[in-house]
């Protein structure tokens, strides 16, 4: 089978489940992380003849996108920031527009000495970034996943960083120092909005890294207001992801907790994704 001829394939195998965009990409990823091509070449030479061995890479490619399995845990990396990082099921898929969040803390703190904890950690992508932009801020990372936790510190070690990684619930931890900044990307997806969600997500990803109960959907970021409440220290920031459709409570919780001063950022779809509230 030529290269070409692969492509056309690819292209009829996958148009049920992915959009014209997507499979390009996928293609391209194909192209890069399987064979080792540059997409110059694929133009170059359509009639290249794949290797028995090409073939059954791809294939086995193929079959794995075709039961909807997301690329990233097929080929176990994913980039953020422009880094590199590991991912498997145990943790949540890093999205474009936790980069935005991440960026936001970096562009607004710059100061050498700062304690952060970064909750819900996952593949640890927020707080090894963090401490590769900050080497001298000293980095907490908490998260209940025993899988998890070990993914992320592989990822600590890819980067030869330190961080402090907690093993524990967020809701019964108690064992924290004062800390100067407070970021985290909590579940915050609600049970009723799994209709909306597309199958890769629904049957791959870690449901309890993605949703929270319609009933309590903001459980996670109480809890964080609760230790902010104690151990965040004064004049110290809090950053979050958020669900736009939960804004306005989310505003009104935080003023419970005597949090007057905040600010909103829209994603790049332009919907209201990140908070910042100050102490």
């Amino acid at each position: 089978m030529t290269i070409g001829e692969f492509n056309s394939n690819f292209r009829s195998d996958l148009t049920e489940l992915y959009s014209e965009e997507e499979v390009s990409s996928l293609f391209k990823i194909v192209l890069e992380e399987l064979l080792s091509f540059d997409i110059t070449k694929f133009y170059l030479k359509p009639d290249y003849v794949l290797t028995n061995i090409e073939l059954e890479k791809i294939k086995k490619f193929t079959n794995e996108l075709k039961r909807g399995k997301p690329f990233q845990y097929i080929v176990g990396e994913t980039r953020f920031y422009g880094y590199k990082f590991y991912v498997n099921d145990s943790v949540l898929i890093p999205r474009v527009e936790t980069e935005a969040l991440v960026d936001w803390v970096l562009r607004e703190n710059k100061q050498s000495k700062t304690t952060v904890i970064d909750f819900c950690t996952g593949s640890g992508c927020i707080a090894v970034t963090m401490k590769m932009k900050r080497k001298k801020w000293n980095i907490f990372a908490l998260e209940n996943s025993k899988k998890a936790i070990e993914l992320a510190k592989r990822n600590s070690s890819r980067y030869y960083v330190n961080i402090n990684y907690i093993h524990a619930d967020i809701f019964s931890w108690n064992k924290y120092d004062e800390i100067d900044i407070i970021i985290s990307n909590p579940p915050y997806v609600v049970e009723s909005q799994k209709k909306f969600m597309k199958v890769n997500v629904l049957n791959f990803e870690p449901e309890n890294s993605i949703f929270v109960a319609d009933e309590n959907p903001l459980i996670f970021y109480k809890r964080i207001f609760d230790i902010s409440k104690l151990k965040l220290k004064a004049g110290g920031l809090i950053y979050f992801e958020i669900n736009p459709k939960f804004k306005n409570p989310l505003i009104s919780l935080s003023k419970k907790y005597k949090f007057s001063n905040y600010e909103l950022k829209k994603d790049i779809f332009k919907r209201n994704r990140y908070i910042k509230f100050q102490k």
